[in-house]
């Protein structure tokens, strides 16, 4: 079967690999259909997370069941799924606390061995552990097009708005206008927001971000703290969700938020520390919650959400990419010249 493998840092290749097989009754195949490149691919294209060359990289996906274990009541051959980019079991301890991104078993499909090591999405047919807790069935009249943005991006950016304590009404800051910050700006208008701003450097995601409603504030031309106060009675956003990742953006979304308000992020970086604010933190009395997208929690409502045409993340998709255009993806991917690609497995 054809892979995008790993070979090292800034290359990958799509080679032909040794197709997987069911080792577990708890198990099921996956024929790929669609599968995404999303920009914590990133991190481990540039070699700041290590993976193992020969790796299939990719945690995005959509396809329909190939093949199930004997264990797995509830999906059959021919049933259309998508999953979270992250496994869990179901049954440790943190699985029964619903905290299924902390899972005792986890990993993350194509991320390495600091994350399972397990083989990744961009690929012909993909190996699901305890498939009965890591896919869902596509409601009959959701597009797999659709669908695959509720395996990763989508539910990260409802998590994201959930853990900060969103309420209807609330003013909202979205600090990065990448596929994540504009999956936050779609939702965060869908569930009630009074107003949303979009914080970025990028004129053209800006654009974006504004044709999904948001208000567009340029980080490069004005001050956004000073301006996100403006734009809510001299006070700041009732909520900051940052989606990029690192010290500068974090340092900004809690600079940027009203005294007793909520930062939310969700960006990914692997920045080994952060300088917090404390005495600023204590004295504006905020909440601050960080922490990898517990999918599990939240897809089933992402998924009715999609059904029901309130969201359209499908927008944002800027490539459809056969697969084995996988290099010039990511090379897109990675100089900002692609918002986001999808790559047809199969057609």
């Amino acid at each position: 079967m054809r892979a995008v493998v790993f070979e090292g840092k800034e290359r990958i290749a799509v080679k032909r690999v040794d197709p997987p097989s069911l080792q577990h009754p708890l198990d099921a195949l996956v024929r790929v259909h669609l599968a995404g490149i999303c920009g914590s691919d990133l991190h481990l294209y540039h070699g700041k997370i290590p993976v193992l060359p020969g790796s299939i990289l990719g945690h995005e996906f959509v396809g329909q069941v190939e093949a199930v274990g004997e264990g797995i009541p509830n999906l059959r051959p021919g049933d259309w799924v998508v999953g979270p980019f992250h496994i869990a079991c179901g049954t440790c301890t943190y699985c029964r606390r619903q905290q299924y991104n902390l899972c005792e078993r986890g990993g993350v499909y194509g991320y390495g061995p600091m994350f399972g090591n397990l083989q990744g999405a961009q690929t012909e047919l993909l190996r699901v552990p305890f498939a009965h807790v890591n896919l869902r069935k596509l409601p009959p009249n959701l597009s797999p097009e659709r669908a695959i943005f509720a395996g990763d991006i989508l539910s990260t950016a409802y998590g994201g708005l959930i853990q900060g304590q969103f309420r209807p009404g609330d003013s909202v800051a979205v600090i990065g206008t990448g596929p994540v910050g504009l999956m936050a700006i779609e939702v965060a208008q869908a569930l009630g927001a009074s107003k949303v701003l979009a914080i970025d450097r990028i004129p053209e995601r800006l654009e974006r971000a504004a044709a999904l409603g948001a208000i567009p504030i340029n980080a490069e031309r004005e001050n956004p703290v000073r301006r996100a106060r403006s734009e809510t009675n001299d006070e700041g956003p009732d909520l900051v969700l940052e989606a990029v990742g690192g010290p500068t953006t974090l340092s900004l979304a809690i600079e940027m938020v009203r005294p007793g308000g909520r930062v939310s992020a969700v960006g990914v970086d692997n920045a080994p520390s952060f300088p917090f604010p404390l005495a600023s933190g204590l004295v504006k009395d905020l909440t601050f919650r960080i922490g990898l997208a517990n999918v599990h929690l939240y897809i089933d409502t992402v998924l009715a959400l999609l059904a029901s045409g309130r969201l359209k993340p499908e927008k944002i998709v800027s490539h459809y990419l056969p697969l084995e255009e996988a290099p010039r993806g990511y090379e897109l991917f990675d100089r900002k010249e692609a918002l986001k690609v999808l790559l047809i497995v199969r057609g």
